[in-house]
């Protein structure tokens, strides 16, 4: 029979997977809304300013970097907490309310009843009538013991109510939150996938959220010419920005993925 520690690495695949892939499902979203701006401009005369799409792209493109570093860093915790994933210092100094933790103290506090009602539940009519061994009753309770383990959905709500006042988009709040899953040293280990200088990268990432806040909190007005003055825009610009992005995306992945 398996024991816990043999269960805990033959848990479900490893989630972190799923921020990689909604990131890439985000970037094919952005890259529509560029190919949408080329159509249109080649269809139109210049009257109709249409670089508004780009500057939504843009925003989009930063969105999906700050959304796939909240997904990585959650998921990643969850597969710190099922044993999947080796723990980093800062893990460990995470802070969480005590409600999750109460409720499962109680269950352990109470664990015989807690027992007999789920296996009434999902094993009541493989008993009935009949008596049963301890041989045949024991991978039930380990099963139903395993599934409570790997029900943590209390930690990703605390988890996810943490880091959602947040923003991940400057190189420095997004090394913070990687710290919360892995000790490497992060734009070091980019750097070095890149082959590029860490300050490089940081300095081209900081320069390209920092234009996406003028446009999301300015309106990309430049105020050093008439009213509706906007800063300059164009496909260019906007496709080096992405492209940017995504490989970032990709190779800060793929430091993550390295370490199991």
């Amino acid at each position: 029979m398996l024991n816990w520690q043999t269960k805990l690495s033959v848990l479900p695949p490893r989630f972190m997977q799923l921020a990689i892939e909604q990131f890439r499902l985000s970037i094919a979203r952005v890259r529509d809304l560029i190919a949408i701006h080329n159509s249109l401009k080649s269809q139109t005369t210049p009257a109709p300013d249409v670089s508004d799409i780009l500057r939504a792209a843009l925003v989009l493109t930063v969105s999906a970097l700050d959304y796939y570093i909240h997904e990585v860093v959650t998921l990643g915790m969850l597969e710190i907490y099922r044993g999947q994933r080796s723990e980093p210092s800062a893990f460990s100094r995470f802070q969480v309310s005590l409600d999750g933790p109460r409720q499962e103290r109680l269950i352990a506090i109470s664990i015989g009843s807690w027992l007999e009602n789920e296996i009434q539940q999902n094993y009541g009519s493989f008993f009935g009538q009949e008596s049963r061994s301890i041989s045949e009753v024991l991978p039930m309770i380990e099963n139903l013991l395993t599934n409570k383990l790997n029900s943590n959905y209390w930690l990703e709500a605390e988890i996810r109510e943490n880091l959602s006042y947040k923003s991940f988009q400057q190189p420095d709040k997004i090394a913070e939150a990687i710290r919360l899953i892995s000790a490497k040293k992060l734009w070091e280990e980019v750097a070095g996938k890149l082959n590029k200088p860490a300050k490089d990268i940081k300095s081209q990432l900081s320069a390209i959220v920092d234009r996406r806040n003028k446009i999301a909190h300015e309106a990309d007005i430049d105020p050093s010419y008439g009213i509706g003055s906007r800063w300059n825009i164009d496909e260019n610009m906007v496709n080096d920005a992405v492209n940017f992005i995504e490989q970032l995306v990709e190779n800060i992945h793929q430091v993550l993925e390295d370490i199991h």
